[in-house]
C-alpha cells in the first residue's frame, strides 16, 4: 500500500510540474511546441491531426492542458474520491501520448498509461 502511495503522489507532482511548465513556458512557445511534436510523430496520422488541429489552437490546447494537469495533480495528490478517476484520465492521456509520441515516447507512455490504470485499480 506504502509503495502504490508513494507512485501516486511522483504522479501527482509531476502533474504539477507539468501544470507549471505548460502556463510558464509551453505557452509562450505553444505553436513552435506543437510543430516539433508533429516532426517527432512516427504514426502519419498523428502527425496530421497535430498540424491540423494542435497547430493552428495551440495557445488554447496549451491552456487547456495546464488546467487539466492542475486538476490531476490536485485530484490525486489530495488522495480523496476523485484520485481513481484523476488517475483514469491520466492514463487515457498517456495513452493519447503514446498515440502521438516518437517511438521512444510510444513506449514511456504505454507504460505510464499501464502504471495509472494499475493505481486505478486500486482505487
Amino acid at each position: 500500500m506504502a509503495f502504490r502511495t508513494a507512485i501516486e503522489v511522483v504522479i501527482g507532482v509531476l502533474y504539477a510540474l507539468g501544470a507549471g511548465a505548460q502556463a510558464l513556458w509551453v505557452l509562450r512557445h505553444s505553436e513552435k511546441f506543437y510543430r516539433d511534436m508533429a516532426d517527432r510523430a512516427w504514426l502519419p496520422p498523428a502527425e496530421e491531426l497535430i498540424q491540423r488541429l494542435l497547430v493552428p489552437n495551440s495557445v488554447m490546447i496549451t491552456g487547456l492542458v495546464a488546467v487539466s494537469e492542475a486538476a490531476l495533480a490536485i485530484a490525486i495528490l489530495t488522495r480523496g474520491t476523485a484520485a481513481g478517476p484523476a488517475l483514469v484520465a491520466g492514463g487515457v492521456f498517456s495513452v493519447i501520448g503514446a498515440l502521438t509520441g516518437s517511438p521512444g515516447e510510444t513506449g514511456l507512455y504505454g507504460a505510464l498509461a499501464a502504471v495509472h490504470f494499475w493505481l486505478a485499480a486500486a482505487h
